[in-house]
């Protein structure tokens, strides 16, 4: 398990090579996760005509939504609030998830960075958020890789014989969540017992 410190400004996580490894690797790939068939959009010329700009988007969006229905991590990390009301679900895909999507890739993006900088681990106050947030979405994206969708599943899971490949993905799910409870620990004490399962 990491050492941690705290100065009052600035979080530092003692890990080991391996463990800074394994976080950037699950960090790069959630960060392809997410991008793939969502490239930043380059410069919009200022005469350019916005419904072209729209048609050309909407085309992009419609390619990709397959691939994206039929994986279970894209579903748990944006969940469809109208699953009954289609258009409302297209509307809230076109817009407010590519919002979402474009946090996550910057909140992801700058952990990436901060892993970076070497050892020790340094997060300071502006990080911690996108630090919270990416562990959770990586707990996320493991949780739907194992297909973890109620507590029997968790039980089962811990059930299984050691040499299962998926104890040691439960057991990294695990220690993603001791690190993200060090870090609220540590930013705020009152947090820490409740602990921190935000999806946003």
């Amino acid at each position: 398990m990491a050492r941690y410190a705290f100065d009052g400004e600035t979080v530092t996580l003692y890990l080991t090579n391996n463990d800074l490894e394994l976080l950037d690797s699950l960090t790069e790939q959630f960060i392809e996760l997410l991008s793939v068939g969502h490239p930043e959009p380059g410069p919009v010329p200022d005469d350019a005509d916005p419904f072209a700009r729209w048609e050309a988007e909407l085309a992009a969006q419609a390619n990709q939504d397959d691939d994206e229905e039929a994986d279970p991590a894209l579903q748990r990390l944006f969940p469809n609030p109208y699953p009954h009301d289609a258009q409302a679900a297209a509307d809230y895909k076109r817009y407010a998830e590519s919002d979402h999507r474009r946090t996550k890739l910057a909140d992801a993006t700058a952990v990436r960075q901060c892993l970076a900088a070497g050892l020790p681990v340094h997060i300071t106050e502006p990080l911690v958020d996108p630090w919270l947030k990416t562990l959770n979405a990586l707990r996320l994206v493991l949780a739907s890789r194992l297909g973890l969708d109620d507590a029997d599943a968790v039980e089962e899971l811990h059930q299984l014989p050691d040499d299962d490949p998926r104890v040691m993905m439960g057991a990294v799910m695990d220690w993603l969540a001791y690190l993200q409870g060090v870090i609220i620990e540590l930013r705020d004490p009152d947090l820490a017992e409740g602990g921190d399962d935000r999806d946003d």
